[in-house]
């Protein structure tokens, strides 16, 4: 029920007018990677990344303030080494995440290019029933190369998945604004 009311929340601000300038497109979709590191502080531990795609729907809702979903989908076990030698894994299940991120510096250098750096906080709930909610963090530089398309890298991280590590993660990918 809370998740409906969440969900039902987060689409009205999505779908209402948008605050910022008219001839600015307002809507990024962006296809990128993230490389997740699992358990690296663990002693005898030695975390082999793991590889996602990440899909990323946001929208920017007043001039430096967007509204964003994520979808994660890991594309291969975690994995570890232990000092023993021997190669553990686990599965990470994929996760949809709902959250808003804030441009804390731009600077345009050109006609329709610019680079910033976004913050950014969502909730998260893999898509399995039994999972549980997670809170997300990330930073990442943003590079507009011209008014429909942007280049970016960060990182991220979450204090969840299914063995209750810490997760971080490198976050990368290109963008299309409309």
């Amino acid at each position: 029920m809370r998740l409906t009311i969440a969900l039902l929340l987060i689409f009205s601000v999505l779908f209402s007018p948008s605050v910022s300038h008219a001839d600015e497109n307002n809507w990024e979709m962006s296809f990128g990677t993230t490389q997740m590191f699992i358990g690296w502080y663990k002693k005898g531990s030695h975390p082999v990344p793991t590889a996602s795609a990440t899909f990323i729907l946001s929208r920017k809702v007043y001039e430096s303030f967007a509204l964003w979903a994520v979808f994660n989908l890991p594309l291969v076990p975690n994995k570890r080494v232990t000092d023993e030698g021997l190669l553990e894994e686990t599965q990470t299940p994929p996760s949809f995440m709902l959250g808003a991120s804030y441009e804390l510096l731009g600077y345009k250098f050109a006609n329709k290019k610019s680079v910033g750096l976004d913050v950014g906080a969502s909730v998260g709930h893999p898509i399995t029933l039994d999972g549980q909610f997670f809170p997300v963090g990330a930073f990442r530089l943003k590079f507009v190369k011209d008014k429909d398309s942007t280049m970016y890298a960060g990182v991220t991280t979450s204090p969840y998945n299914p063995e209750g590590d810490l997760v971080w993660g490198l976050i990368y990918g290109m963008g299309y604004n409309f």
